[in-house]
């Protein structure tokens, strides 16, 4: 790990911090990167990722050079900084820490984590010189690090409760901070048919100015999971409103955009030692009860459920969407201490009268392979754990290179 890598790795005890006073400060020491490209920020609770990868991948199709800024990595870091599809270069990321480290200690500001990520994000795509910059808001919106620039388009995708110690306790409240990134002179789209959400998003749009497009329809995707229909149908009604002004977007080139997106962890499906393996990446009810017709649809019985959540989640409301639909849960704890206890996870299951198992310390590179032994087909929501994904990742990565050596 080089220096810039390990100051930025220090960062990560940080924590949560509301607020864009430093965000602010650094950039202005830095000379305003985030003002080198117009910017497209995307908000929402779920459906984020996705719906940011298939509007940058439009934009990289139509020959603009093209930044996105996504949130959290499976494997590399480097996946947060995509350019042209492709991950930002190694020696690109420590200079652009470095460039990031020095402005902090030149103005006595150090910035959390995620702040400081995101400040990468500006510095990088400035130094490649991007052309646009597609922004994936971490949480909420308002006070979110991202919200420092002023788009050219806002998209939100559908709002539900999540991190609720930071955005509030009821939808109206959770809503107004996603609107916090509708700004004067932008075009703003959304996919959500709450009426308390859409009352939310149109009297922000109304207070700028801004023409309020609700979308509706669905639009054919790569991407598994009907409810990524409505997402990418988001991304595609985005880039035609933006045609005026981005003439390089054409029907084809949306088109072809949407063909060649690729969004890892959400309804993937791997192979390890001959056995499928679903990989998705919810973390609250929302997600769980938008993926659930998938895996009726979908996955095989017996099933077997790999899971691991942080105890800050609404575990039961996700538990009653899920456990219900397999035969075998093998829970787990991707990132102690914040994760949720296995044995508790595993009591839960038993309570819904699903088989379940659990060791004292059960870690998910454990719990993956236990769930190899029991089952040729096994289901991995994840996210809070991304360590049963790196490990899946890694493992089909590590495969795929001692057959490549084989055939050599």
């Amino acid at each position: 790990m080089s220096e810039h890598l390990a100051w930025l790795d220090s960062l990560q005890g940080s924590g949560i911090r509301p607020g864009l006073d430093r965000m602010r400060a650094v950039l202005r020491a830095l000379g305003r990167p985030e003002r080198a490209y117009p910017s497209i920020i995307v908000a929402g609770t779920n459906g984020k990722g996705s719906t940011s990868a298939t509007l940058a991948s439009i934009l990289t199709t139509s020959g603009y050079k093209t930044g996105l800024y996504t949130s959290p990595h499976l494997v590399d870091l480097r996946e947060r900084w995509m350019i042209n599809g492709a991950m930002i270069e190694a020696a690109m990321l420590d200079s652009s820490i470095e460039i990031l480290r020095r402005a902090s200690e030149k103005i006595g500001i150090t910035p959390t984590y995620f702040e400081a990520l995101t400040l990468i994000a500006f510095i990088a795509f400035r130094e490649v010189r991007c052309e646009l910059a597609v922004l994936e808001v971490g949480m909420g919106g308002r006070l979110d690090a991202t919200n420092v620039v002023r788009p050219i388009a806002a998209l939100i995708t559908p709002i539900g409760l999540d991190h609720m110690e930071f955005l509030g306790t009821t939808l109206r409240k959770v809503a107004a901070e996603k609107a916090g990134v509708i700004h004067r002179g932008t075009i703003v789209l959304t996919t959500n048919s709450d009426p308390i959400a859409l009352d939310v998003l149109r009297r922000r749009a109304k207070k700028f100015g801004d023409r309020l497009i609700v979308v509706h329809d669905d639009h054919a995707t790569p991407l598994l999971g009907d409810f990524q229909r409505r997402n990418v149908a988001l991304a595609v009604r985005a880039a035609r409103e933006l045609r005026p002004t981005l003439r390089r977007i054409t029907s084809k080139s949306i088109e072809r955009g949407v063909v060649q997106t690729r969004w890892r962890g959400r309804l993937e499906r791997i192979n390890i030692h001959g056995k499928s393996i679903w990989i998705d990446g919810l973390h609250n009810a929302h997600a769980a009860a938008a993926v659930a017709p998938f895996i009726d649809k979908n996955v095989a019985s017996p099933r077997l459920l790999v899971f691991g959540i942080m105890r800050d989640k609404d575990i039961e409301a996700v538990a009653r969407i899920l456990f219900s639909r397999f035969d075998r849960v093998i829970t787990t704890e991707p990132y102690p201490p914040r994760s949720a206890n296995a044995e508790e996870l595993a009591a839960v299951a038993l309570r819904m009268n699903v088989e379940s198992a659990a060791g004292a310390r059960i870690r998910a590179g454990n719990a993956l392979t236990a769930a190899q032994r029991f089952h040729r087909r096994l289901a991995l929501p994840r996210r809070c754990g991304d360590r049963v994904l790196r490990r899946a990742t890694k493992t089909q990565q590590q495969e795929a290179e001692v057959t490549k050596r084989a055939r050599q």
